[in-house]
């Protein structure tokens, strides 16, 4: 891993809001692969930006907060522009250890135009009661509209092949996650899953808002039926409910 050329690399991106007391150690760690990486800054009040570039990261900046499905979709844009051939996505929180690219990656390489996500164990002694539940009903519900089995449907931790950066997104925040699963089942690109550890830090605080974010993965989910891909393009919706 460490003498991963840039050429040959895929990129991370790491959506970062006022994540400076963590946001430079994720992106050293990364960097310490040999992996190059961006960091959108969507709008931090704090130093977020600036520690990132310390630390090595090339930093994308949205003047004010625009959601986390906003900077995913800021960090497709620059891929494309890259040519780079898949993007890694990090939560810049420490949430996801950097050692476990190798295993992600690895998969990656066996299936080049798959989605790849890593999945945690859910293990009670390590993930709050919350969000085990939560997890748990929106992975029921996303695994049923999409038609075909998920074990994690909120883990940040993925590969997304270049096939999925210009999807027509509608949504801009914590929703972006979601609509790019349910989209990826409809384009039948495949699904790897990974396992890697469950990662939880004292005093984490979400920037997961839980009802108002919550009313809107349901709403996306039960409208993706409607969705319709043009046969021509391989992905323009027809009939596709704008975001909340």
């Amino acid at each position: 891993m460490s003498d991963v050329s840039r050429a040959e690399s895929p990129l991370v991106l790491i959506p970062a809001y006022n994540a400076g007391p963590s946001v430079g150690e994720v992106v050293a760690q990364v960097r310490a692969l040999g992996l190059p990486v961006v960091v959108v800054d969507d709008g931090s009040s704090d130093d977020t930006g600036e520690r990132a570039t310390q630390a090595g990261a090339t930093v994308l900046r949205h003047p004010q907060n625009r959601g986390k499905g906003a900077a995913i979709q800021t960090g497709f844009a620059y891929a494309m522009r890259c040519g780079t051939s898949a993007l890694i996505t990090m939560d810049a929180d420490g949430q996801h250890d950097a050692a476990e690219l190798h295993n992600l990656l690895a998969a990656q390489a066996q299936n080049p135009d798959s989605l790849i996500i890593g999945v945690r164990s859910f293990d009670p002694q390590v993930m709050p009661r919350r969000s085990r539940i939560g997890n748990r009903i929106s992975t029921y519900w996303i695994s049923l509209f999409a038609r075909r089995l998920h074990h994690d449907t909120q883990s940040g931790f993925r590969i997304y092949p270049r096939r999925l950066f210009a999807l027509p997104l509608k949504t801009r925040r914590f929703d972006t996650e979601t609509e790019i699963l349910l989209w990826a089942a409809k384009l039948g690109v495949p699904l790897i899953e990974v396992p890697i550890a469950t990662i939880y830090h004292g005093g984490h605080r979400s920037h997961f808002r839980n009802w108002e974010d919550t009313l809107r993965v349901i709403r996306l989910v039960i409208t993706s039926p409607l969705w319709r891909v043009d046969p021509e393009s391989g992905a323009m919706p027809h009939g596709m409910t704008e975001a909340l």
